[in-house]
């Protein structure tokens, strides 16, 4: 969570620190802050405990911290979920548009290469000409 505090501040202060620039677009800004959640700890915006769920416990835990539309400044775990160091109607929003709410921990990303096309053009000439030498050894 104190990274997601940290980018929080950078993102409501307008600094686009190159550490927490997760997007490398040169700013930082909400894109950053759901590239650290969604593809970094593979979890769902609202997760305020950061369990690798956004369920009934991240609701109780936030509005637990007292901080829903008081103004006060909020960190991740207390519901500012959109990087504005607040918790608001705004953190709600986000979070039930991003969908994850009771749909349990996100599946594991595995990244499985994919063939690169000079590869299936070597193999594809390969084949070719190994068809051309049984046509010719025929004849």
């Amino acid at each position: 969570e104190p990274d997601l505090n940290l980018q929080a501040a950078a993102i409501a202060g307008g600094q686009d620190p190159p550490e927490f620039d997760l997007t490398g677009d040169g700013k930082v800004d909400i894109a950053d802050r759901e590239f650290w959640v969604n593809d970094l700890k593979n979890t769902w915006i609202g997760d305020a405990n950061l369990d690798l769920e956004f369920n009934s416990s991240d609701m109780v835990q936030v509005f637990t911290a007292g901080k829903y539309e008081t103004g006060e400044d909020a960190t991740w775990g207390e519901g500012d979920w959109n990087a504005d160091k607040k918790f608001g109607s705004g953190d709600m929003v986000a979070a039930f548009v991003a969908g994850g709410y009771e749909q349990g921990a996100k599946p594991a990303v595995s990244a499985v290469p994919e063939p690169s096309t000079i590869c299936g053009a070597v193999v594809a000439l390969l084949l070719a000409l190994q068809r051309g030498r049984r046509r010719s050894d025929c004849r």
